[in-house]
């Protein structure tokens, strides 16, 4: 990573930080219990992206295998 980039992600690492700082820890948690199970997006249009995504590349399914994996990784642990 060149040191302008990390200089920009140290920034936005600090943006962030000062906006969780601001936010109210209860309102946060009254929020979350609303949208427990509410997912922000349509689950197949995110699916189709995917795909599309996935179909662009020209690895072999190299990155599509990683995907899975990472996923298959995440599964488990939640």
């Amino acid at each position: 990573m060149s040191g302008s980039s990390k200089d920009l992600r140290s920034d936005l690492l600090r943006q962030l930080s000062a906006l969780r700082g601001r936010i109210d820890q209860r309102v946060l948690d009254h929020f979350l219990t609303k949208v427990d199970g509410w997912e922000p997006y349509d689950r197949e249009s995110a699916g189709e992206a995917v795909r599309q995504f996935l179909a662009t590349r020209q690895d072999g399914g190299k990155f599509q295998d990683r995907l899975r994996g990472e996923m298959a990784k995440k599964k488990d642990n939640d």
